[in-house]
């Protein structure tokens, strides 16, 4: 899994819309895009205790990305599904295709650690990873061990990528950006929230997320390797080792479901990568005449009614 790097590819996605889109594209849809992945089965995979008693799934990389459990959350198959319902109900392109590109970012950085996802279900149930890092999200080490083996291996290389991505877009993080481009193409939204916040409310709402996510980096970082006093193999560290080797860290026990080979998944990530752009060019346009002819047939049944 990947932590703030998931906030940081939504400034990475609005920031290389294809230029046909730029402005037109819900930053909310892209937002939602890319967290409903974790917000459907992440909960479950950390649990929560009561009374003594631990509630959550058992096999937490099982639940999380794997099938049976809650796998499909993580798949292109079930964010196209997502898709089709929201053009089904609204006709929007711009929630639409805002919605299929945060989504498939979310999913195909997730290959990277060792459970991956089913990036060809329905087809196949079999996961694709890189085993770029240790997946650890357990039962007993909870959030925390998952946080220290992530923040201790190329995990952590993962968000300062992602992190300098932005950066090198900095413009996405302006007043001006937010609005000639986000603003635009969300007005109704930006003009609801408007009822409580003022501009410079609205555009720390804007970028909270980036923020959020560089203050979560750094965060469990500190704690990892400052606060953290783990017993590892009977020996008590300052802190969880780094290991920036591929696969690490040496001190998690790897969890892996059945997946393909590891050398294929790089090209048919990026693969897929580009199939979803050209997916979403393809339809854009299409989409437009599309929402006129919704548009024109609510107002006849208005009239008629």
């Amino acid at each position: 899994m990947s932590w703030a790097a998931h906030q940081f590819e939504i400034y990475a996605v609005e920031a290389h819309l294809p230029k046909k889109m730029v402005g037109q594209i819900s930053w909310f849809a892209i937002f939602f895009g890319d967290f409903t992945p974790d917000f459907l089965a992440k909960f479950w995979v950390y649990g929560f205790n009561l009374n003594g008693h631990h509630y959550g799934a058992t096999k937490p990389y099982q639940w999380h990305r794997g099938w049976p459990g809650m796998g499909i959350s993580h798949t292109l198959f079930f964010g196209a599904l997502v898709c089709l319902g929201i053009w089904a109900w609204k006709h929007n392109r711009a929630w639409t295709i805002g919605f299929l590109l945060g989504f498939a970012a979310h999913v195909l950085t997730d290959v990277n650690d060792s459970i991956g996802t089913m990036l060809l279900f329905p087809f196949s149930t079999l996961n694709w990873s890189l085993h770029t890092w240790a997946y650890a999200a357990t039962v007993k080490g909870g959030k925390y061990l998952d946080a220290a083996a992530y923040y201790s291996s190329l995990g952590f290389v993962m968000d300062l990528f992602w992190f300098f991505v932005v950066l090198g877009s900095w413009r996405v993080l302006t007043r001006e950006f937010w609005r000639t481009r986000v603003v635009p193409a969300d007005p109704h939204v930006w003009s609801w929230l408007g009822r409580w916040l003022d501009e410079r409310g609205l555009l720390a709402l804007y970028r909270g997320v980036f923020f959020y996510g560089v203050c979560r980096m750094i965060a469990w970082t500190t704690w990892a390797h400052v606060v953290a006093r783990p017993v590892i193999n009977g020996v008590e560290h300052h802190g969880y080792p780094w290991d920036l080797s591929w696969t690490g860290p040496w001190w998690v026990q790897h969890v892996t479901l059945p997946q393909v080979t590891p050398w294929i998944v790089l090209p048919v990530a990026l693969l897929l990568l580009g199939a979803v752009y050209f997916v979403a060019n393809t339809l854009w346009e299409r989409m437009e005449s599309g929402s006129i002819k919704a548009i024109a047939w609510r107002n006849v049944r208005r009239k008629t009614t």
